[in-house]
């Protein structure tokens, strides 16, 4: 639906967490976890038309992004190597999709535009980030331990 309830709009978009979705490194998989259930969250508001309560969500999911994002750049820094350049332009397509998505709710107040960029972001998210991050957990399972 359109902000004013006519048009096509999209059906509602959910991403929950599933045990299959983890790597086997409890700290990365908790933070997942968050992610993934922030990110839920603001399609749920979305879902309910509510564009206060997707804002409030969203901003608990960027903080949860940012603190999640901070930590897999330093571990990439102290890892070193080629991979860690195509990781980080990951992190920083969704935060630039998820500063879009904050644009369309708090600026815009668009629901039909604010639904896309979620679906997008979920899609995007799920098929990238999640793929850069296997690749990092198995580097990390291959060093046997966590770089200090």
């Amino acid at each position: 639906m359109g902000d004013d309830g006519g048009g096509f709009g999209l059906v509602a978009m959910r991403i929950f967490w599933q045990e299959s979705m983890g790597f086997g490194l409890s700290g990365m998989d908790a933070e997942h976890r968050r992610l993934v259930t922030g990110l839920d969250n603001v399609c749920l508001a979305l879902h309910g038309r509510n564009l206060g309560a997707a804002g409030h969500a969203l901003a608990d999911f960027i903080d949860i992004m940012t603190g999640h994002f901070s930590t897999e750049e330093d571990l990439l820094r102290r890892m070193g190597g080629d991979a860690a350049e195509h990781h980080l332009a990951v992190h920083r397509m969704t935060a630039e999709l998820t500063e879009n998505l904050r644009i369309a709710i708090e600026v815009d107040r668009s629901l039909e535009r604010a639904e896309f960029l979620a679906a997008e972001l979920v899609t995007q998210w799920i098929r990238r980030l999640f793929h850069e991050d296997a690749a990092l957990a198995e580097r990390i399972k291959a060093l046997g331990e966590i770089p200090a």
